[in-house]
């Protein structure tokens, strides 16, 4: 049976480590804390999550979240969407495609 949980192994002894707890950064990071599940390391570390570009943009885009919108790469993990998820209902129209604006530096 295949997970859809984010899984990753301790840098040291490559052991699975499970996610003690995490927080929001920012809509786009995430820092998750991590300990290692080998009895003889128990190794502690911290991770950041960040969303990095969209592949389909949303159909509720919120104006603070800007993601550069990106073509599809060659080494990009496509995820079969079910039927009914592939296009909007009847009478939805898909959101305008809006322009990241950088963010002013003073």
């Amino acid at each position: 049976m295949h997970s859809n949980r984010c899984s990753i192994r301790c840098p040291h002894c490559q052991e699975r480590a499970a996610t003690m707890t995490s927080r929001a950064l920012s809509p786009l990071v995430r820092e998750i804390y991590f300990q290692c599940m080998g009895i003889e390391c128990g190794h502690r570390f911290v991770a950041h999550l960040g969303i990095v570009r969209t592949l389909v943009p949303s159909m509720h885009p919120r104006d603070d979240v800007m993601l550069p919108m990106v073509e599809r790469r060659t080494n990009d993990i496509i995820v079969a969407r079910t039927p009914n998820t592939s296009a909007p209902p009847p009478g939805i129209t898909q959101p305008a495609a809006r322009q990241p604006v950088p963010p002013a530096f003073n």
